[in-house]
């Protein structure tokens, strides 16, 4: 994860202000934990687990002897995590999803991640640290959204558009995205190699008013890798110029892939073109 981008308490108040406010992020919760198979869990871990709203969506579903640990990077985060979870069975460590292996002890049947997985870092250096966590059978669920995965179709929202050509107009040269791809064959490889298994991957639309992706975008950690050149004030006047132009009443659509992905006995051995790529420099950003 980008390092400092997430720390800060404007990040965690407004962060858990827009997820208690806002449907987005209780709509990706609920179907994130439908597929982890919550009532077969004992011990949980969250992910890049912010101010805790997968969390909590999961203790709903959580059978009364089960734990759920979360993890994440931002002390701020973990720190209003711990105020809005009253539930005992949940408990909060700051630290890199990479480390967890060295932050709390296994056995854990579940493994889950809203909204985060590819922030988290190196994918090979957090399948490792699960690979130490979790028991035989027990399974990751994580998603990520469409556009950030090669050759899956996304499409770009009217306040997408309106927020590049502000960025466009201060910065004097195109706005060109700077977000790391996802790809699904690779982590697929990768996962094999680490001892897990890609069981499904599905497709979900979130369908909603366009005025919760220009809120999403008020939240510092959230606009500043698509602002990278403007100071402050100028992120500001651009963000409020986007707004101004979009409609935040009109309905979009934001697809995202759900991945389950369950461990294995034993690692694989890790295939040649695996091993190559592993090797080779990191293609485009």
């Amino acid at each position: 994860m980008e390092e400092g981008r997430w720390r800060g308490w404007d990040n965690a108040e407004i962060y858990e202000r827009f997820v208690r406010e806002r449907r987005i992020y209780a709509w990706l919760n609920e179907r994130l934990v439908e597929r982890a198979a919550p009532e077969r869990a004992r011990r949980v871990l969250d992910l890049g687990c912010g101010t805790g709203a997968t969390t909590r969506a999961f203790l709903r579903r959580l059978p009364a002897g089960g734990e759920i640990v979360g993890i994440d990077a931002s002390r701020e985060m973990v720190e209003v995590a711990r105020a809005a979870t009253l539930d005992p069975r949940a408990r909060f460590v700051v630290g890199d999803a990479a480390a967890a292996d060295r932050l709390v002890e296994g056995p854990f049947d579940r493994a889950v991640s809203n909204a985060a997985f590819w922030q988290l870092g190196d994918p090979r250096e957090v399948l490792r640290a699960l690979g130490a966590l979790l028991a035989p059978g027990a399974l990751l669920v994580f998603d990520v959204p469409a556009e950030r995965v090669p050759g899956a179709a996304a499409p770009i929202h009217p306040f997408q558009v309106a927020l590049a050509r502000a960025i466009e107009a201060r910065i004097g040269e195109p706005w060109v995205p700077t977000a790391t791809p996802f790809d699904p064959a690779a982590f697929g490889e990768e996962a094999e190699a680490a001892g897990f298994a890609v069981a499904s991957i599905e497709r979900l639309e979130w369908e909603g008013p366009q005025g919760e992706l220009i809120e999403l975008m008020e939240i510092p950690a959230m606009i500043a890798p698509l602002a990278r050149g403007l100071d402050a004030a100028q992120t500001e006047a651009a963000l409020a110029e986007a707004k101004a132009a979009s409609d935040p009443r009109e309905r979009v659509r934001v697809p995202w892939l759900y991945f389950v992905v369950e461990r294995r006995q034993a690692p694989r051995k890790r295939s040649i073109a695996a091993a190559q790529r592993a090797a080779s420099p990191a293609q485009g950003t």
